[in-house]
């Protein structure tokens, strides 16, 4: 049943949020510096049908999942994975709040985590969830402990689950990034945006960082 279905790639954190849901207004960020932009490169899964868009100057490691990060010389660090997931089950539109459960308790089954907001839209037969929550980063090679800032969409139509995790440091880096990560999350689609540039989807022999602009 749709209570078994996981949220993959997500870590399963520990306050209880409160039960009405939020609106999707994010944080006001006018007194934060930039990052620019030249264009955007689509990310595309032939498998499932997805697909989004990237800042043309950052990294993508991997097929599916794909990370995405910004390039050596950017000022602080940041990382979006993306992943996408056939599962065994239809997600209906009434699912959205049990959907929802489920990931809030996933990020609350890590002990520092804070949720600050928390989202579920369903919209014909998509189910659309964001999730956004902090979470106290393991020391490495005896450093102190990081906060980090991660916010999470993930997006159901049919039997196709669609994640995207963004995430840097909670210190201005990931203000600094909101809006790039912005852009990935509201391009995120089950459609291809690379048929925009050629009129037909999915195709195959088109690269995977096809150039939008």
């Amino acid at each position: 049943g749709i209570r078994d279905i996981g949220v993959t790639g997500v870590q399963t954190c520990a306050l209880p949020i409160s039960r009405p849901m939020p609106d999707r207004s994010l944080p006001s960020v006018s007194d934060v510096p930039r990052p620019s932009f030249t264009g955007f490169l689509a990310w595309r899964d032939l498998d499932h049908h997805v697909s989004l868009l990237y800042p043309r100057e950052w990294n993508a490691t991997g097929g599916v999942p794909v990370q995405l990060t910004p390039p050596p010389f950017a000022p602080c660090r940041a990382v979006v994975s993306v992943d996408a997931a056939k599962l065994p089950t239809i997600v209906e539109p009434d699912d959205a709040i049990v959907l929802r459960e489920g990931l809030e308790a996933g990020v609350r089954s890590i002990g520092s985590a804070q949720i600050e907001r928390s989202i579920a839209d369903s919209v014909g037969a998509l189910v659309d969830l964001e999730l956004e929550h902090t979470y106290v980063a393991d020391p490495v090679g005896g450093g102190a402990a990081v906060t980090w800032r991660r916010w999470l969409r993930v997006m159901y139509l049919k039997d196709i689950q669609f994640t995207i995790s963004a995430e840097a440091e909670d210190n201005g880096d990931f203000e600094y990034w909101r809006p790039a990560f912005l852009s990935i999350m509201r391009t995120a689609q089950f459609a291809d945006w690379a048929a925009q540039a050629t009129g037909r989807s999915w195709e195959a022999e088109l690269s995977q960082g096809q150039e939008l602009g």
